[in-house]
């Protein structure tokens, strides 16, 4: 039995759980995290195979320039001269190649917008648009910019039922056009039918500012995160899985692990999934059409992945990212189907502080439906059977064979490799089937597909991806709105700004 009550127990050591720890010992409350696994970090960790580094996750940032929006939450959190970063190519931090046509994404809007009209000369007028409208949609939201903010307005309906695809299709009747300007939204499972244009604004918008990778992996912001805590008086404990809230008549007092020890607080803070919360509440301590409608939200598809390490000085640092299209349709999920698996995928190189010229791994992902491994979701990691790793041997060979038309000897590169299933991503991580981004953000029926950090039980708040945006900084955004509900949301943006 916990004897010491705290104020706030934080369940989960992802980004948003870990930043929330941090705000909230700050300002002086008693802070309890607790993980499930033996290593924090939530998509922030990173694995170690044959002397090689990958992350899980967070594969690149952006906004990291001095004054923009990361910049300023990292000094805030006193990671700027601690975390190792390096600065992605200013002329292509990201290239596509779709249907075997490459483009690049360069950095900074009069950089973006220049290579963009040297392909599309005709279209010089759409790219202006498609830039004014992304710079608007971008300074319009205040929390998104910091600056103090409505609590109970921050939403924006000019932009929240603003289909992404359809804004697109607007500007040009160009496909080809059409699709550069949507060649990120494997950052979001991005789908033509639902995504709001504030989403693509803002991912897009994110790493236009600028871009960087991560020195020696994402771990690193993790592991920061949990000294801050700990540094100013909070805990943070690993291999403790919560699996049950504790309820004295209506009132949440603690919470229960897996090994049936007891923690109380006088505030609870979730940063795992919305539905996965709900499930360790009991019937009756919550309205059912509040458990109906949070059950019933759609999540983003999952991830195969596919981790290559690299024999010796064989293949070059790519200082970008590398998204393939293998058809003139970059909306992937839309026409997911086993049959054509996999119809493109995402490519990095991670930096590491050994060598700058040479990679020594590869990541690469792509989608991969949860129904492909359902048959084996009652199963555990390591014990899945023959056929689970004759499926993902397949996958791989299938995947390798794709990366071939455009890496035609990359099998000649290759020591070694692993994968990754939506299962890995479900047991590590712990979304709701191991779903990329969380819930299905949807155009059509925005308030439905929002999630607001407080919850029908009062003393009980959600963070992380799910109840704002992914990413970063839409994780970092998010944290700052639930810490808000309870030191004041207005307060504590200032608090950032004048760090």
């Amino acid at each position: 039995m916990e004897e010491k009550k705290h104020d706030i127990i934080i369940i989960g050591t992802g980004l948003g759980g870990l930043i929330c720890g941090n705000i909230l010992s700050r300002e002086g409350h008693s802070v309890l995290v607790l993980e499930k696994n033996a290593q924090i970090g939530g998509t922030l960790q990173c694995f170690k195979r044959d002397g090689c580094l990958f992350d899980t996750g967070m594969h690149y940032i952006g906004s990291m320039d001095e004054g923009q929006i990361l910049h300023r939450f990292f000094r805030y959190f006193g990671l700027l001269d601690k975390i190792k970063i390096k600065k992605m190519d200013a002329d292509a931090f990201d290239v596509f190649n779709i249907n075997g046509k490459e483009y690049k994404y360069a950095m900074g809007y009069e950089n973006f917008t220049r290579t963009l009209i040297e392909y599309f000369p005709d279209e010089e007028q759409a790219i202006h648009s498609y830039v004014a409208k992304i710079r608007e949609v971008a300074d319009s939201l205040d929390l998104y910019n910091l600056r103090e903010s409505d609590p109970n307005d921050l939403l924006n309906v000019d932009y929240v039922k603003v289909n992404a695809w359809e804004f697109i299709k607007s500007l040009t009747t160009n496909t080809e056009l059409q699709n550069v300007l949507a060649g990120l939204n494997s950052l979001y499972a991005g789908t033509p039918a639902n995504t709001p244009i504030y989403v693509h604004a803002l991912i897009n918008n994110y790493y236009i500012e600028s871009a960087y990778r991560l020195v020696d992996g994402s771990g690193q912001i993790a592991d920061l995160l949990a000294e801050g805590i700990i540094s100013q008086g909070g805990s943070v404990l690993k291999r403790k899985e919560v699996e049950k809230f504790i309820f004295e008549e209506n009132n949440l007092v603690a919470v229960e692990t897996s090994k049936g020890e007891v923690f109380y607080a006088d505030n609870f803070i979730s940063n795992i999934h919305p539905s996965i919360t709900l499930d360790m509440i009991e019937a009756g301590k919550i309205r059912k059409a509040y458990r109906n409608r949070i059950n019933g939200l759609k999540n983003t598809i999952s991830t195969f992945g596919l981790y290559i390490t690299l024999k010796e000085d064989s293949f070059p640092y790519l200082n970008y990212n590398y998204h393939f299209y293998d058809s003139d349709n970059v909306w992937g999920v839309d026409y997911y189907s086993n049959d054509n698996w996999p119809q493109g995928y995402m490519m990095f190189t991670p930096a590491s502080s050994k060598t700058e010229t040479y990679a020594d791994c590869i990541s690469v992902i792509t989608y991969m439906d949860y129904e492909e491994v359902r048959k084996w979701e009652n199963t555990t990691i390591e014990k899945r059977g023959d056929d689970y790793l004759k499926m993902k041997e397949e996958k791989a060979k299938r995947l390798l064979d794709l990366m071939e038309k455009k890496f035609p000897d990359i099998r000649s590169h290759i020591k070694s490799y692993y994968t990754s299933t939506p299962l890995t991503y479900r047991d590590y991580i712990g979304t709701k089937e191991g779903s990329m981004y969380g819930i299905v953000r949807d155009c059509n029926n925005p308030m439905q597909s929002y999630i607001f950090p407080r919850t029908k039980i009062p003393n009980l708040f959600f963070t992380g991806q799910n109840i704002n945006l992914h990413g970063m900084l839409g994780v970092a955004i998010g944290a700052v709105l639930t810490c808000g509900e309870l030191i004041g949301l207005n307060k504590l943006i200032k608090k950032i700004n004048n760090a």
